[in-house]
Formats: structure tokens, sequence, C-alpha cells
């Protein structure tokens, strides 16, 4: 019987880092599933799934947790019941850097459960002034049946609370 496994694994950034845990999945006849990396502040995390066959789950789980350098953990993946009849919205968010867009935005998704299924955010300067600028893109998973445009307004209540564009879209193609 197979399982799938999430493996969450952190370090600092350097050459190998991806490759020795790969190495542990592979050793243990693992299937790596799917993915999300990035490097953030010299450190190099990661999400995986993998499936593993199920009697060898602790085996993995302690070759992976005592990797040299790398912190990991491993949780079985569950199965979630998905939202039934969804559709996917674009969102992004520009301005000026604050505490507290991501934990206002995500606020007003929450009472329209609406679900983050991804984000990237980013600070940087801006061209001209300099001064430090917010941005994030995301996809957000909604109820179809939902009229979005109640999130929206919502979102620009928000937006101006904070002095941001946030702009929605419908990536669903519908």
């Amino acid at each position: 019987m197979k399982q799938n496994l999430v493996i969450h694994f952190m370090g600092p950034d350097k050459p190998g880092l991806v490759r020795s845990v790969s190495n542990v999945v592979n050793q243990f006849d693992g299937n790596w599933l799917d993915s999300k990396m990035s490097l953030l502040a010299g450190r190099f995390a990661g999400l995986a799934c993998v499936e593993i066959a199920a009697d060898k789950e602790d085996a993995l789980t302690l070759a992976l947790q005592n990797l040299q350098g790398v912190v990991c953990t491993v949780e079985a993946a569950e199965i979630t019941e998905e939202i039934a009849n969804t559709r996917v919205l674009g969102m992004n968010i520009v301005g000026p850097d604050r505490p507290g867009i991501v934990h206002d935005v995500t606020l007003a998704l929450e009472a329209h459960v609406a679900n983050v299924v991804d984000m990237e955010t980013h600070i940087a300067a801006a061209p001209m002034s300099g001064e430090l600028t917010f941005s994030a893109d995301a996809s957000i998973e909604v109820p179809y049946e939902m009229d979005w445009s109640v999130i929206a307004d919502q979102l620009d209540e928000v937006a101006t609370k904070l002095g941001v564009d946030i702009l929605l879209d419908d990536d669903s193609g519908q």
C-alpha cells in the first residue's frame, strides 16, 4: 500500500540541499510528486509531496530527520474534501509597505469563505522614490455560486484603509 507524505525541509542556502532530501526519498524508493521551494533571507525552504510504500514511512522519516544541516518534518498527507464547484480568482496587491497588509487582506477573505491556495509576497524599493513597496500575487478559491464582487467590495475597503491597490480577476476562464 502506498502513502503520500508531505515533507517540509529548510536549511542554510547551499548547493546540494534539495539533492540531499531527494537522495533520501530515492533511497526508500519514494516518488517525488509535487513541490514548492524558495530562497528567503538566506534560508532555503521547500515543501514536497512524495509517495512511498507505507511500510517505509517510519524509516524515511527518521532518515530525513537525521540529515545534517537540514531541518525536516514529515506528515501524512491528509485527504481533504475539496470545496465543490469552486472558481479560482487571481489577486494582486501593490502599495507602500506597512505592517498588517497580509493580515487584513486574509481576514477579509476568510470572512467570505475564500481560501488562499497560492501566494507570493515581495518587498522592493520603488524605482523613482526608493520607498519600500509591498507586492503580492495570489490565487484564491471561492464557491462558484458566490458573487465575488462582494469580496471585491470588501477588499476595496481594506485597500483604502491600508493605502494599497488590490485587484481581483477571474482566472477560471468562465
